[in-house]
């Protein structure tokens, strides 16, 4: 009798620590799912939608209060490499907003809050509706940065919808 009870016991131990753990690894996995990273051709950029909970929880972050996320979807982005000039690339000209519905915007304003030639940083900021006024995210699964002529020809970001409590429930990177 008292072997059943060490062997009950010790599997609702190992079954409250594989909870544990498993609880751990999906609360990294949401809190990091906000921010993308990609690393092609030597020149790392890290994008992460930057929402109202995003702010609320970042309240130091330089682009908190100069985004009107009523109107607007912002994006904060980080650039780095170790060679090469970051300080002439152009992103309003290089970069689109798409998502899954077919829709896409260009950004209206790139606000740089450091302007180095070797790290960039600062805000990528995009209409919420198209040139004919629908909404870009709400109906949308997905929202993806595109960002062209940075070292790689294309890259795509992808953010999985709805983006809650500043984190994406899921996201991914890679070509569309």
């Amino acid at each position: 009798m008292q072997r059943k009870t060490y062997y009950a016991l010790a599997v609702v131990v190992f079954l409250g620590v594989l909870v544990v753990l498993w609880t751990s690894a999906v609360r990294s996995q949401a809190s990091a799912s906000a921010t993308q990273t990609d690393g092609q051709g030597g020149i790392t950029i890290k994008a992460t939608y930057a929402t109202a909970a995003y702010f609320k929880a970042a309240p130091n972050d330089p682009l908190a209060g100069k985004v009107d996320l009523d109107h607007n979807i912002a994006f904060a982005i980080a650039l780095d490499t170790h060679s090469g000039d970051l300080s002439n690339y152009d992103f309003v000209k290089n970069t689109v907003l798409r998502n899954d519905r077919g829709q896409q915007v260009a950004p209206i304003r790139w606000m740089a809050t450091t302007d180095g030639s070797h790290h960039r940083a600062g805000g990528l900021i995009f209409p919420k509706a198209d040139q004919a006024g629908r909404a870009v995210a709400p109906q949308a699964k997905t929202l993806e940065l595109v960002v062209r002529n940075l070292g790689a020809a294309e890259r795509v970001l992808r953010w999985a919808l709805p983006v809650e409590g500043g984190r994406s429930i899921r996201a991914t990177t890679g070509p569309s």
